[in-house]
């Protein structure tokens, strides 16, 4: 079960989500679908995936070998707020990014609403720790959501894949130790709130 748990942390780790819920509106939103050309598509997905997961890890591999967190995991709420503040720098870089091209406002929405779970799981972090891994793939599934409110459509598979990954990563940082019920159970239901609201009403700065 401990062998399980770590590789379904990884596998569903809160650097990953922004990509993957991105991904998700681009494949399965008919709104989105074709909207933008294979060579934009994949130009959004670098820009994404440098600015919320290479810059990032490279980040924390630095503070790790500098000392400044124990391990890849930061099990010390103190440890992650160094990592999480500088994440916040790089979401904020890549959303910046974005907004140089002229893509449609879902996009913007998407990403924004990540990075604003981003902000508040930082904020919150002074005072409690939190699980940004029950966050992120709550955040995926609360864009999801969205989409399919404000777009009309629905994918029942789709939806029942996203709510089993919520319930898997919620189990596994549990069984890892990582995180008490109530943090796990406060990261999904607030990393599925914000993305829902901002995307649905369509936010963006």
């Amino acid at each position: 079960m401990q062998r399980l748990a770590v590789v379904i942390s990884a596998i569903l780790h809160p650097l990953l989500m922004p990509l993957l819920a991105i991904v998700i509106a681009f494949n399965f939103d008919w709104y989105l679908s074709g909207r933008l050309d294979s060579q934009q598509e994949y130009l959004i997905y670098l820009v994404i995936a440098i600015s919320t997961m290479a810059f990032p890890a490279i980040n924390i591999l630095l503070l790790r070998w500098y000392g400044m967190v124990t391990s890849l995991e930061m099990p010390a709420r103190k440890e992650r707020v160094a990592p999480f503040l500088s994440t916040v720098f790089f979401f904020a870089l890549g959303y910046y990014l974005l907004r140089k091209g002229t893509l449609p406002t879902t996009i913007f929405s998407i990403f924004l609403g990540c990075m604003a779970t981003l902000v508040i799981l930082s904020l919150i972090n002074f005072k409690w720790k939190i699980s940004a891994h029950s966050a992120g793939i709550g955040g995926v599934l609360g864009s999801t959501m969205a989409l399919f409110s404000i777009h009309e459509f629905g994918n029942v598979w789709l939806a029942t894949v996203l709510i089993i990954c919520v319930g898997l990563t919620m189990t596994a940082r549990l069984v890892l130790n990582a995180h008490s019920p109530s943090q796990v159970y406060g990261g999904a239901v607030l990393g599925f709130s914000i993305t829902y609201l901002v995307v649905f009403y369509q936010w963006f700065i």
